[in-house]
């Protein structure tokens, strides 16, 4: 089969965190517009998924640890920023403040309603079933704005495990980037908890109303991290839908290519990339990751389920990567090196690449074979087709608040 060259979304988001000294003599409203705005500076990034190379079948794997730290500081840095602007030196206190014109860096002029031991109660997400009650609320709105740019909702200042979790919602047109730009509505909910299964922490990102252009061309997806192995290695699910007539608006060079990919997977317009990896957190990050493509309710081991022996490309995994990007791909099990993350053999806190890839783009509720230990699949880390699709009639509860 001829390779097609698709874009991916890869959503990098990267923070820094200020020099907090000498604070003391500037206003609330300089400290916080300072501290605030060095925490939501955004960075974002497209790289291809598929094309003439090996090495962009994986472009959703590069730069993979960079991508999975930034995102999971997005919760941890705008918390810092509250507490080194002073909303924590009394941590029993309640305090509500509104604060109006304070000038963010990429969001101008901007309301902001800050709750400290203020709880927010009934709060519904798509990552946990019911409803939670959170402590603490930091909402950030464009000035005349209807619609918030971000809302964070927390328990405790000094940790998000052990509690209800962190919850937060953001809309990255409104985030000043010109890469942004044309992102249109959609909105990112990141949740972020603990599971004894699985380690110490999880993260689990949904997006939803992506416009599918060159900006974004996915329409939903969601991401699932986790820190297993005592912080070791990090375990990266995902998938995300992909339609083959935006992705022909896009890429009109390659409608041919793209069309006979359609016919091969069965003629369905909506296309979902499936993958699971594991890396290692220590340099020189070594990652073993599997990847499929499906067009329909399950997935297979080959890209549609396609023969190898007709079409040599659709088999993608096992891929390799190491610091420097792409290594190797369409490996067997026992060709990938020993010290790379095992394809089949897990730990006691962590799982092999196989059962993460045999956990993704499954039901909430469903029994893995041979994951027993694991449970049924949980609500943070369902990715099936039903549920990704479901979002094409319905929020799902991925709404601001």
């Amino acid at each position: 089969m001829k390779k097609t060259v698709f874009l991916l979304l890869f959503l990098g988001v990267s923070f820094q965190v200020s020099d907090y000294q000498n604070q003391t003599r500037k206003s609330e409203k300089t400290i916080l517009s300072e501290l605030l705005s060095d925490s939501i500076h955004f960075g974002f990034g497209s790289e291809k998924l598929w094309s003439a190379t090996s090495a962009d079948n994986w472009g959703f794997v590069r730069q993979s640890a960079t991508w999975a730290r930034g995102n999971s500081g997005i919760i941890d840095n705008l918390i810092l920023a509250l507490k080194n602007a002073g909303y924590f030196n009394n941590p029993t206190a309640s305090r509500t403040d509104v604060l109006s014109n304070v000038n963010l860096s990429g969001f101008g002029s901007s309301t902001l309603t800050i709750k400290i031991n203020t709880p927010t109660a009934n709060v519904a997400s798509t990552a946990y079933a019911g409803n939670k009650s959170f402590n603490h609320f930091l909402e950030i709105k464009k000035t005349g704005a209807s619609t918030p740019s971000l809302q964070l909702f927390f328990d405790d200042p000094n940790t998000t495990l052990g509690n209800d979790g962190a919850l937060v919602y953001y809309r990255l047109v409104d985030f000043g980037n010109p890469q942004f730009a044309n992102v249109g509505d959609v909105i990112t909910e990141s949740y972020t908890g603990n599971d004894s299964i699985y380690g110490t922490k999880f993260q689990t990102y949904t997006w939803r109303n992506g416009p599918e252009n060159s900006s974004w061309i996915s329409k939903h997806g969601r991401v699932v991290l986790t820190e297993v192995d005592s912080g070791r290695q990090l375990c990266f699910r995902s998938v995300v839908r992909l339609s083959f007539t935006k992705l022909k608006e896009i890429n009109p060079s390659n409608t041919t290519a793209l069309d006979q990919l359609k016919t091969a997977c069965g003629g369905s317009d909506q296309i979902y990339y499936v993958l699971a990896y594991m890396q290692k957190f220590d340099s020189p990050f070594l990652t073993t990751a599997k990847a499929t493509f499906t067009t329909a309710g399950t997935k297979a081991e080959t890209i549609c389920g396609l023969s190898t022996s007709s079409f040599p490309g659709a088999k993608l995994s096992y891929g390799i990567f190491n610091i420097n990007g792409y290594v190797t791909d369409q490996l067997n099990a026992d060709q990938v090196p020993t010290n790379y993350p095992s394809p089949t053999v897990g730990g006691s806190d962590f799982m092999s690449v196989d059962e993460a890839f045999n956990r993704t783009y499954v039901a909430a509720g469903a029994s893995i074979s041979g994951q027993a230990s694991l449970g049924v699949v949980k609500q943070y880390e369902e990715t099936s087709k039903t549920y990704l699709d479901a979002f094409d009639g319905s929020a799902q509860n991925l709404t601001f608040k």
